[in-house]
């Protein structure tokens, strides 16, 4: 039986944690190990760690912060297994999960990551309906403007394939597992295989499972997007560089989302959006400039009209 290694960052998620864990112990496929990489987390997080007894657990313990992608990173230099899964410390694996993906590639092994189907849920699994179903058509275009095709956890990956692109880049505050999978397909004669079906898994959007503040979170966000804008821009054919407008207006359209809904305040929302323009369109064309106006002035004070968001989204990328 191939081994598989579930990596996982923790964080102050001690409300979420336990439910995690167990999610792993009830796994129908035994041959796993979870490799838990605590970053200096409170007492109550480390109390939940210390419970675990099960042998196939690894926990590792920084002395200070150092952010997801380190714990990532290092828990992918300690993984054993011949097949990786990056598992965030607040989601669910559903119990045939690790079962159905080793019984996928079993049947064909000749990819490099195999994406698989994930439900969403708020408070309980069952409370949400939408399903992340991993159908993109060209999902190098979709990651490079912020329409993400996949989360972090659908994949499941050759562990080989993971220290080609050295694991995760750790300046990203946010948009880890964006970065990753945008290098992941980078890669000359990647091979992956999407698979739409049942969800063996389970995003949380539960808003109280944030660490942070709304304004310190979209700070992180920007600062992501400004890096990820920049990277890529400088590696990618002229023809794609375009797709990277994408970000910037999703970005953007968070920073607005968050203004309407009083969670940041007009100053910090122009701090931010100047942050962001001036880092990225510095050269802004006047056309992609009344768009970006026209964005903030629907989204602020209209009703939504289906589809008109990703009509200016696809505008601003010609």
């Amino acid at each position: 039986m191939n081994l598989v290694s579930i990596i996982c960052a923790v964080y102050n998620k001690e409300a979420y944690l336990s439910d995690t864990i167990k999610s792993v112990l009830n796994q129908t496929y035994k041959n796993w190990e979870l490799i838990l990489v605590d970053d200096n987390s409170n007492e109550v997080t480390k109390k939940i760690l210390k419970i675990q007894t099960d042998e196939r657990i690894k926990i590792f313990t920084n002395t200070e912060n150092r952010g997801a992608n380190y714990c990532r990173n290092y828990g992918l230099k300690n993984a054993k297994g011949e097949f990786v899964i990056f598992l965030d410390a607040d989601d669910i694996l559903k119990s045939n999960c690790i079962e159905n993906r080793i019984n996928t590639i079993a049947k064909n092994n000749a990819f490099d990551f195999y994406v698989f189907t994930s439900g969403v849920f708020t408070k309980q699994i069952g409370d949400n309906s939408f399903l992340w179903l991993p159908t993109s058509k060209n999902p190098l275009k979709d990651l490079l403007s912020h329409s993400i095709p996949w989360l972090i956890m659908q994949p499941i990956w050759k562990v080989e394939t993971l220290r080609i692109i050295n694991g995760f880049d750790e300046s990203f505050k946010r948009m880890q597992d964006v970065d990753l999978h945008t290098r992941a397909l980078l890669i000359p004669a990647v091979n992956y295989t999407l698979i739409t079906s049942e969800p063996d898994c389970y995003y949380r959007i539960d808003e109280d499972r944030k660490n942070f503040n709304p304004a310190t979170f979209l700070l992180r966000w920007v600062e992501s997007s400004i890096l990820y804008y920049n990277k890529f821009k400088k590696l990618l054919p002229k023809e794609q560089i375009k797709y990277l407008k994408g970000t910037i207006y999703q970005t953007n359209f968070e920073l607005i989302s968050n203004l309407k809904q009083k969670q940041i305040s007009s100053e910090v929302f122009f701090t931010l959006q100047q942050k962001l323009f001036s880092e990225t369109l510095n050269k802004i064309h006047p056309i992609s400039k009344l768009l970006f106006s026209i964005s903030k002035c629907y989204n602020l004070y209209f009703f939504r009209v289906p589809g008109f968001n990703r009509a200016l989204k696809f505008l601003i990328m010609l």
